[in-house]
């Protein structure tokens, strides 16, 4: 692959990630104007900006602030459409949901959810219902709301059913126990949460590469004693109650000081983990990661997709980051693994800028990899 050979990138899938910033600012832009309409009374806006971007939008509701946050599960659902298995599709959407509001540490409450579907179908609304009950459970949420609408031909995929499902969390958070990253210093100890599936990013590549090199039906050919749609309909593990569990919540008794939180999604460690470091000018050395799952593997060998490429567009086996003082990271890892997570020290923060990862991909196993 270091031969100058070229694979296949995110954008060629489809995903334009660069347009995507310029689309979530002009939206961004949009919600900033609307701020006004809440000032000076209950629920009143605050700003927490970094490096221009918008990175948390809070609610003041004294002596506590709300928090907001919507996803959805993307195009993973072609692959539930595809196995006609949709038991697992809510612990997509809540991990994409519940983990992004706890990086803060703010405790998520409760959620919301909106079904867009082709057509009503009552087996595939039971499972995802009863997926959605053991999901909420899983990050210790209610779901208090729901809408299901019936668009036809607005909604496409793979079958007959299709259907898009997203939602909003409502989270509390302590103002006084914030994590902003602000305390991370260099010899900080840096825990990597494993997540043994692509999680709910950079689907629209895997999928792209599958159906490319193995044809239309690419869910159904074999790896490892599984079909590759079991392999990718793996559900995301959600982290929400352990990560409360250790800085406490809103009012809860923290455990160890966490110091920082990255939840690993669309643009790899490099863009999640670097957008943190940039702001507070540090840089991260890890030389101790999870390999990816065996289908991430497959996708980096059939598309040719570099190491450095699927680490900035993968989570490549790291669910989560935290920065914990190195004091305090065996600790952590054990209160994780008292919590079912598995997680593992994988490296410290250093002085220099940029990023180092020892490569688990497929082309450079072990290699540095440093990322700017």
């Amino acid at each position: 692959m270091e031969t100058g050979q070229k694979g296949m990138t995110y954008k060629q899938a489809g995903v334009d990630v660069d347009l995507g910033d310029v689309c979530s600012r002009i939206m961004t832009d949009a919600s900033r104007k609307t701020f006004a309409n809440r000032q000076e009374k209950i629920g009143e806006t605050e700003i927490l900006e970094e490096e221009g971007l918008h990175k948390v939008i809070t609610l003041n509701l004294p002596p506590y602030k709300l928090m907001m946050n919507s996803d959805g599960i993307g195009t993973k659902i072609e692959i539930a459409e595809r196995t006609a298995n949709h038991k697992t599709m809510a612990y997509d959407l809540i991990a994409m949901l519940a983990d992004d509001s706890v990086r803060y540490g703010a405790e998520p409450i409760a959620a919301t959810n909106l079904i867009d579907a082709n057509k009503l179908n009552q087996d595939v609304i039971q499972q995802l219902s009863e997926g959605l009950v053991a999901a909420c459970s899983a990050a210790g949420i209610a779901n208090v709301a729901g809408e299901i609408a019936e668009l036809g031909r607005r909604v496409g995929g793979y079958g007959n059913y299709n259907y898009n499902w997203g939602g909003t969390v409502l989270s509390i958070l302590n103002p006084k126990r914030m994590i902003t990253g602000k305390e991370i210093e260099a010899g900080d100890a840096i825990i990597a949460l494993h997540e043994d599936g692509p999680r709910s990013n950079g689907l629209s590549l895997l999928r792209k590469i599958f159906q490319n090199r193995c044809g239309e039906e690419w869910h159904t050919e074999h790896l490892n004693g599984k079909t590759l749609g079991e392999h990718i309909l793996k559900p995301s593990t959600i982290y929400t109650k352990a990560i409360t569990h250790l800085h406490g919540g809103y009012e809860g008794q923290s455990k160890v000081n966490l110091k920082g939180i990255v939840h690993v999604t669309g643009g790899g460690i490099p863009g999640k983990f670097g957008r943190l470091l940039k702001a507070i000018k540090l840089g991260a050395d890890l030389d101790n990661l999870y390999e990816p799952c065996v289908a991430m593997l497959r996708a980096q060998e059939l598309g040719v997709v570099s190491d450095r490429g699927a680490y900035k567009t993968w989570h490549m086996g790291q669910g989560m980051l935290l920065v914990v003082a190195e004091n305090e990271k065996d600790m952590t890892v054990q209160y994780l693994a008292d919590a079912g997570m598995k997680a593992e020290h994988a490296g410290y923060i250093t002085e220099w800028q940029g990023i180092q990862i020892a490569s688990r991909g497929f082309f450079n196993k072990g290699v540095v990899l440093p990322f700017i």
